[in-house]
């Protein structure tokens, strides 16, 4: 907002943060306020051309459609970043500025990265350009270093209850929802509590005999399941892997019951830990979390749960 205030905005900023803390939505009301003459008052022709998706100073760039227009790319490519360099190239139509929000920025390939490098090195003077990206290590390092970077957390859990207990949410459920969700309010708002139960207790039977009694077909079984029949499905799988071994961790360390996200489970947990022990536990989260950052390099999503699993079943850590 100071920023804003003092018409001192960065050519580039990068807002940066795990799914569901707000990035997109900030990203969309700054774009928003910038297009507007009278800072984002809502209700003038430009904001209401902006939230029409009409503006002509505003550009989204998003995944895309394949051309055969059966589901979005992978990537944001090459081709989409030239076309905005073409068009913030010349004058703003409406206003003062050319805005661009790049959203998810991380899903851009290293062509496409490349090609806006060259817009950061050199921005017209009336464009100003939006990065969101919950994964911002993924961008090569020169993009991100020419780029106001913004960080966005979680909130505390019980901050996050109060807010869905707000919005008419029943207490006990925004408490569950707050503490599935980790602190980050899209999340808890967007959760299909029955869905994710049944997940889960699938994955955590799966850790329970993989970690106690390590079966080959019903490792392989497992590992499709959580590979998911595409990437945003691996990632929620293993999102929750994390979340339940992070648990598993915590037990074994000998950390209470109430500051474990999953607390509903905290016996089958606590057993889960102490058969890994706290520091396998441990390796296990941070493999997690690594190969969640290394999806974007095209691996094979059924191999990146196999390796995983095999080292919940006492392989190597992956």
């Amino acid at each position: 907002t100071d920023l804003l205030d003092r018409e001192r905005v960065p050519h580039a900023m990068l807002f940066h943060g795990p799914e569901g803390v707000g990035k997109s939505s900030t990203g969309r009301l700054v774009a928003r306020a910038l297009i507007c003459r009278v800072s984002g008052c809502g209700t003038c022709d430009d904001c209401r051309l902006f939230d029409a998706g009409n503006h002509p100073d505003f550009i989204h760039v998003k995944l895309e459609l394949r051309k055969d227009a059966k589901e979005l790319r992978k990537r944001i490519v090459v081709d989409q970043i030239r076309r905005v360099a073409s068009l913030i190239g010349t004058a703003p139509r409406a206003g003062a500025r050319r805005v661009v929000l790049i959203d998810p920025a991380d899903k851009m390939n290293l062509e496409a990265q490349n090609a806006l490098l060259k817009t950061l090195e050199e921005p017209p003077p009336h464009a100003v350009l939006i990065l969101i990206a919950a994964r911002p290590q993924v961008l090569v390092s020169t993009v991100r270093s020419r780029c106001f970077a913004l960080g966005f957390g979680p909130l505390r859990a019980e901050q996050l209850a109060g807010l869905l207990e707000s919005r008419g949410i029943d207490p006990r459920e925004a408490r569950t929802r707050a503490a599935l969700a980790e602190g980050r309010p899209g999340r808890a708002i967007e959760l299909d509590l029955e869905m994710l139960y049944e997940r889960r207790e699938g994955l955590l039977t799966g850790l329970e005999r993989l970690a106690s009694k390590p079966d080959l077909k019903m490792l392989q079984e497992l590992a499709a399941s959580v590979a998911g029949k595409d990437e945003p499905a691996l990632q929620a799988n293993l999102e929750l892997l994390a979340g339940l071994l992070r648990d598993a961790a915590r037990c074994a360390a000998g950390d209470p019951a109430d500051v474990l996200v999953h607390a509903d489970l905290a016996d089958r947990l606590s057993r889960l830990g102490s058969t890994l022990g706290a520091e396998r536990a441990s390796g296990l989260v941070a493999s997690t979390d690594k190969l969640r950052d290394q999806l974007r390099f095209n691996l094979n999503r059924t191999l990146v749960a196999e390796s995983l699993l095999a080292a919940v079943a006492g392989g190597p850590l992956p």
